[in-house]
């Protein structure tokens, strides 16, 4: 069969972008599957996708596009079809031309099925689609997350479909008691979930993790109320919420009102998830509505129990309460039920494993072949000849790569590597052999300033015939040391002088927060982070501080900033320290404070607010935050151990509003690009909230 998707953006990062490429790359092993995007918006696709799959975009909304005047006009009138669906008025609405091209594709199609994955795409379906190939509309939000017009349309176009399908036994029943005496198959088929490449948790971080779009339906603002009466009772524990959208300044005003911001981190939006997921103990679902699951599998299939309310409709039929996981009421004093839940698991490390392992094996009822052979069942029940057909037979699954990285390797082209942070810090690349052309290869790290020597060259390996078809190079932290920055990955022939940029495949760096790697040592600290660069590029952000103070908790209240830290490095650790901030700017004035240090190199140190204020010179300001010694080293405070390559968005303080000698000020510490500590002071009509 051939087997087409339709996405109204597939250049974006969602549930239902996600779910769909899962989908395809598994009925890609039999069929010919196409995904349809009715718009682009990047250079690439952000989630990976089979080889065997095939893409389009009908629309090219990149600046860099070109069309004509008509074209030009067109893109500029609104679409008209599903008026009620959110889409309108979101940040790539439906066009005349996009409707235009859409409705000639599905004219034009020699597809035997075709997908839609969201109202729009099913209400264009049912008013564009051919009659004879199968017209399938997909469910991915829930019928309860629409409005009552959006229901009118989608229920009118559903009635002339072949089939529609839900992701939750739940959902099913609400289509059904909807669209009685409707001649259209409803029927539910969960989303799928392929099995992670990346290792699975240890399950040794406290780090409890939740992911998904920060939308209202989500509520992670009582997420974050309950995971204050967790962090009350385990301070060493955090959460790191994974997303973008609307509701991010709203939980940065809530965290900053609880004061949680050394527990809670808004993260921002990763893909793939599977490496983040890998570096939690627990993860946590807070949402009023989880139709699909797909974040909540993926945590399983990387073994971690879940705590999560018992909306509707995935959650409860997934967990199964007790065994994997843990439901709690999705009504009522709900947070304090997500808190009492959490604590349990952090409380009890014996359930807490158990309850891992067994999410592992749950997981397996979503894999995608499990899933894709429930919909050529119901494929071949709408359509007979669908069954009688010798449908192809690959084997395996299709590998996931990046769009880019398709067709043959040629000398310049980019090539994709796995990079893994591996126990003790060293960095294992792995690359696909058929990216590479015959002969020696060597990895090549170039720092970007170019004044700075000692590039790194490692030997790849020779790929063994009776392997998986790779080849892999260690960079052993025992054997070098990087300059403090940022170093690009090439791949070159070995003794050869041109190189071809490699881009970044799955980078896992779960070890760097490994007990034995955020521990104080006598040789400093030396991190290496790998990362994908904005323009997906393969890199390793790179610190080197023999005499290095770790600050691991800022403290701000109308009194005063505090700061709690540990000293690593043989040399920092020899001396008595005071505290000092330097001003920048207008001679570098300067404030001391006293830095108690404990036995165990552990560090304490109170800024007074009214000093700051006292020293703030006007305008906006920034300080250095130092300790110094006698005799001794000057030692920048910063955070630089762990798994953050950009902590700056990340780790974000509350600001102070004091008294000074030309009127109302505002303070703030915050960290700079290197991750050092710095205070800033403002005038209070100059600072920015």
């Amino acid at each position: 069969m051939k087997i087409t998707f339709l996405l109204h953006n597939a250049y974006t990062v969602d549930g239902t972008v996600r779910a769909t490429t899962n989908l395809a790359a598994a009925l890609a092993t039999r069929h010919e599957v196409e995904i349809v995007s009715s718009c682009r918006t990047a250079d690439r696709m952000p989630v990976a996708v089979a080889d065997g799959v095939k893409t389009r975009a009908l629309v090219d909304l990149r600046p860099t596009s070109r069309r004509t005047a008509v074209e030009a006009a067109d893109l500029r009138a609104p679409g008209t079809v599903c008026p009620h669906d959110s889409l309108h008025a979101g940040w790539t609405p439906p066009s005349r031309l996009g409707e235009t091209r859409l409705a000639a594709y599905l004219r034009s199609t020699d597809a035997d099925v075709v997908i839609a994955t969201r109202p729009y795409l099913v209400c264009f379906l049912a008013q564009h689609g051919r009659t004879d190939y199968l017209r399938v509309g997909q469910e991915h939000a829930g019928r309860d997350a629409h409005g009552a017009a959006l229901l009118d349309d989608l229920d009118a176009a559903v009635s002339r479909l072949d089939a529609c399908v839900t992701l939750s036994l739940a959902d099913e029943r609400a289509h059904r008691a909807a669209l009685r005496g409707v001649r259209t198959r409803v029927t539910s088929i969960p989303a799928c979930c392929p099995a992670p490449d990346a290792e699975p948790s240890t399950g040794e971080s406290r780090i409890v993790l939740a992911g998904g779009r920060l939308t209202p339906m989500k509520r992670y603002d009582r997420l974050v109320d309950a995971f204050g009466k967790v962090a009350a009772v385990h301070p060493d524990w955090s959460l790191r919420i994974h997303g973008r959208g609307r509701e991010r300044l709203r939980l940065r005003r809530r965290i900053e009102e609880l004061g949680l911001h050394n527990n809670v981190l808004l993260m921002g939006a990763r893909t793939p998830m599977e490496a983040e997921w890998a570096k939690g103990a627990l993860a946590v679902v807070s949402s009023s509505s989880e139709p699909s699951g797909v974040s909540l599998v993926e945590a399983m299939s990387c073994g971690l129990p879940v705590v999560s309310t018992d909306c509707d409709h995935a959650p409860r039929e997934i967990i199964t309460h007790g065994a994997d996981g843990l439901l709690v009421p999705a009504h009522g004093p709900v947070e304090d039920a997500l808190a009492d839940a959490l604590c349990r698991l952090i409380e009890n490390e014996a359930e807490r494993r158990r309850m891992a392992a067994a999410a592992r094996r749950s997981s397996e009822r979503f894999r995608p072949e499990h899933i894709a052979a429930q919909y050529e069942a119901l494929f071949a029940d709408l359509r007979p000849e669908f069954g009688r057909r010798s449908w192809k037979a690959v084997a395996g699954p299709g590998r996931r790569t990046r769009l880019s990285t398709l067709g043959v390797a040629r000398l310049g082209q980019p090539v994709t590597a796995d990079c893994q942070v591996m126990p003790g810090g060293s960095l294992a690349f792995e690359l696909s052999a058929d990216q590479l052309m015959p002969g020696a290869r060597e990895l090549v790290l170039q720092h970007r300033d170019k004044n700075i020597g000692g590039t790194p060259r490692i030997q790849l390996d020779q790929p063994d015939t009776g392997g998986d078809g790779s080849v892999r190079a260690v960079l052993d932290k025992r054997h070098w040391e990087l300059a403090e920055g940022d170093w690009d990955v090439f791949l070159r022939r070995t003794g050869g002088s041109r190189a071809r940029p490699v881009r970044a495949g799955l980078v896992e760096t779960a070890h760097l927060l490994d007990p034995a790697a955020l521990r104080p040592t006598d040789e400093g600290t030396r991190t290496w982070i790998p990362y994908a660069t904005e323009g997906g590029g393969l890199a390793v952000r790179t610190w080197l501080r023999p005499a290095h103070a770790e600050v691991c908790c800022v403290e701000v209240d109308d009194n005063a900033i505090r700061l709690k830290g540990s000293l690593h490095g043989r040399t920092a650790r020899a001396h008595h320290y005071r505290f000092m901030a330097r001003l920048q700017a207008n001679g570098g004035h300067l404030i001391d404070a006293p830095c108690r240090v404990d036995p165990y190199g552990d560090f304490h140190i109170t800024l007074p607010v009214d000093v700051v204020a006292e020293g703030h010179p006007g305008g906006d300001a920034l300080w250095d935050l130092r300790l110094s010694a006698y005799g001794g080293p000057e030692i920048r405070l910063a955070m630089v151990t762990g798994d953050l390559v950009d902590r700056q968005d990340v780790c974000v303080f509350p600001a102070i509003r004091c008294a000074g000698p030309g009127g109302e000020l505002s303070l703030r510490p915050q960290l700079t690009r290197d991750h050092d500590l710095v205070l800033r002071t403002a005038d209070a009509v100059l600072s920015r909230p």
